[in-house]
């Protein structure tokens, strides 16, 4: 049976942020503590969204009064599943346990072997 590398996207509410960046911050530790320490090795990072105007990478990070709204990656390789539907299943199950009421999406699912 073969391993996939699932990568799946969430939206992340921060609230009382000061800046961006701040958000960005509390957002993967946050996500990091709900996935410790049973998903540790779940790689997590703020997601890349495309300008409309000039086609640069932009953080996927929405902020207005301190509260942000933060697209996050989550990463996870999920060994000896049957195909790649079934590999996108054990990892968004496996996480969405860990991050109830967070809307979480497949972006991509690649074979690791």
């Amino acid at each position: 049976m073969p391993d996939y590398l699932v990568i799946l996207q969430g939206a992340w509410i921060v609230r009382k942020s000061r800046s961006v960046s701040d958000a960005m911050n509390i957002a993967v530790a946050e996500a990091g503590k709900r996935l410790s320490p049973d998903l540790d090795f779940v790689e997590i990072d703020v997601g890349d969204t495309e300008c409309p105007q000039c086609h640069s990478p932009l953080k996927s990070v929405f902020m207005v009064s301190g509260m942000a709204l933060v697209g996050l990656i989550f990463e996870m390789k999920v060994f000896n599943a049957q195909n790649e539907e079934h590999a996108a299943k054990i990892a968004k199950y496996e996480i969405g346990k860990r991050l109830q009421k967070i809307p979480l999406e497949v972006i991509d699912v690649r074979n690791i072997r």
